[in-house]
Formats: structure tokens, C-alpha cells, sequence
């Protein structure tokens, strides 16, 4: 759905914001703060590391030097948390970016086809994945947190919100964007397909919400010029019904294990841009078999028959 633009430095960035989204500074040198910085515009930039350009390092450089260019695809679970992310945090944006079909999807017709060639440049969506998203949007903001409905905090807050920092170690430009930016806390919606905090903890550390969690604090604190990090708040919505939401704050064993990922990130960064050679996996070796991994046959299938 995003149109990608190719951006030299970040203060490219700042030049095509209009006069109204120009960025505040902030507390550490070089930090700026964008409130209105449009998603396309966030997303394309190269000069700034995002958590999700640096996520890939964590496989290999080569992984992270192939996800600069790749396409990203589309797919219904990405699609369904665009949806809820701009019906609960950019309801004014929701008619201008979003079509929804009339009826449920079938990709073969005629009719469909020509929906989408009319909504080339909008996410695409049928009228069930549409109430759906209404739905949960609903169930988030009416969902209790300290006393409070959700929505009371995102009224109070900036939302799609994008910071850039310079990381003082490493003097490398770095860019996060907050999805709910509360004075007092950071909020971060996930849509997740499970219903239980343990399932769904347990994707937070395969697809590294530790690394983002922790960076995402680090840009803050940066900019405000904070020793301490306001508590990042996972908000995780189910996305089917009943819609389970559930508000988990990260821990400080969750937050340290984001930091070693980002620390191991930015080093394997640093070294492969000094020397310009980024590595993939490919190796030469041997496979072993570990103790639990020993194949025992059993012949179950003997036990209910007689012997010949």
C-alpha cells in the first residue's frame, strides 16, 4: 500500500514536511520529534536504522543487506493490523486510506479486480474484515488499564509518532516510531492471533518485540533527556472474536534481553560497514543428532496383533 521514496539523508525529511509537521528538538543533540510525519515518507527513509532494517542482522549481514531492497508483501494478518492501527490511533486517515468492499472477498471475480484497480493506492478490504477491526478497535478502548479505559490514554496522547536520535556509542541515526506516545507511558498495539499472554509471549521474543521495546525506550529517553524509561505497555488485541485484549508492560528481564539483541545489532553493523562485507549463513559442517533426537524404533502396530 505504501509508495516507496528513496531519501539520501534525514534531513531530507525534515524538508518535505510541510510548515505545520516540522519536527521539535529534543533534549540530546540531533533528536527531533515528528508528530504528523506521514507513514509512507517514515518508512522509506535508508539514512536512519529502524528496529525492523536492524532486526534482520540478527539472522546475518546478508539478510539485513537483502531486506534494504526487498518488496514487501501484503498479507491478511499485516493487512488486519493496518486496519486496526488506523481506526483506533488515525480514525481521521481510516476514509482516505482505506476501501472496503461490499461483500466477502472472492479474488477470481470480475467485480473484485476492478474494486482494487479503482483502489490501487488504499488498503483493500472486504466488509467483515472491516466490522471485525471496528469491533476490536471498540473492545481496546473500552479495556481497563490503572482504572481507566485504554481510550481515556490515547486521548491524552500523540499517536504514530517518530523519533530520530543519534545512538551515543556508535553515532549511528536511529528512528523508532511510537504508536501511543502518553506522557507517562508508551503504549504499543499488536494485533496477535492468540488469546493466551503465554502464546503470545511467546512471539514477542521470536519476533523480537524485546529489540523494540528497548529501543523505542532508548529514543525516548534520549529526546527527553530522561535518565529513567517510561514503562512501554504492550497493548495485545486478539483478532478474532471474542477479542481478547490484554495490556503487558515490559519487564526488566524483557527490556534486557532487547538490549543485548540491539547491542549485537549495531555491532554487526559496525563491523560489516567498516569492512563491507556482509556474510550470509552458508557454512561447511556436519549435522549431529542430539541425545532426545535418537530415533528408537517401538513397533506399536505389533501390540494389537497376534504373532504369526
Amino acid at each position: 500500500m505504501e509508495t516507496f521514496t528513496d531519501f539520501s539523508t534525514a534531513l531530507d525529511l525534515v524538508a518535505a514536511a510541510t510548515e505545520e509537521a516540522r519536527p521539535l528538538p529534543g533534549f540530546a543533540q540531533d533528536s527531533l520529534l515528528f508528530k504528523d510525519l506521514p507513514a509512507h515518507l517514515y518508512h522509506a527513509d535508508r539514512d536512519a536504522l529502524s528496529c525492523s532494517l536492524l532486526k534482520p542482522l540478527l539472522v546475518s549481514p546478508a539478510h539485513f543487506q537483502t531486506a534494504l531492497t526487498a518488496t514487501h508483501s501484503d498479507s491478511d494478518a499485516k493487512d488486519f493490523g493496518t486496519l486496526l492501527h488506523l481506526l483506533l490511533l488515525q480514525p481521521h486517515l481510516a476514509g482516505q486510506e482505506v476501501a472496503v468492499y461490499p461483500e466477502i472477498v472472492h479474488p477470481t471475480t470480475k467485480a473484485y479486480r476492478e474494486f482494487v484497480e479503482t483502489n490501487a493506492l488504499k488498503l483493500v478490504v472486504d466488509e467483515p474484515t472491516f466490522s471485525a477491526a471496528r469491533q476490536l478497535a471498540d473492545k481496546v478502548r473500552e479495556t481497563p488499564y490503572k482504572g481507566r479505559p485504554l481510550g481515556r490514554f490515547i486521548e491524552e496522547s500523540m499517536t504514530e509518532v517518530s523519533i530520530y536520535f543519534t545512538e551515543p556509542t556508535t553515532g549511528l541515526r536511529l528512528r523508532v516510531r511510537h504508536d501511543i506516545y502518553h506522557p507517562d507511558l508508551a503504549f504499543d498495539l499488536k494485533s496477535t492471533r492468540h488469546a493466551s499472554v503465554n502464546m503470545f509471549s511467546r512471539d514477542a521474543v521470536k519476533f523480537d518485540y524485546d529489540l523494540q521495546a528497548f529501543m523505542y525506550s532508548l529514543g525516548r529517553s534520549l529526546y527527553e533527556g530522561t535518565s529513567d524509561a517510561k514503562p512501554f505497555v504492550f497493548i495485545a488485541a486478539e483478532s478474532n472474536e471474542p477479542f481478547s485484549v490484554h495490556t503487558l508492560s515490559a519487564s526488566n528481564s524483557f527490556l534486557t534481553n532487547g538490549a543485548k539483541k540491539f547491542q549485537e545489532c549495531l555491532s554487526i553493523y559496525n563491523a560489516c560497514a567498516a569492512t563491507g562485507h556482509w556474510p550470509d549463513l552458508s557454512s561447511d559442517g556436519e549435522i549431529e543428532i542430539e541425545h532426545w533426537q535418537q530415533f528408537t524404533p517401538t513397533r506399536a502396530w505389533l501390540a494389537g496383533h497376534s504373532a504369526v
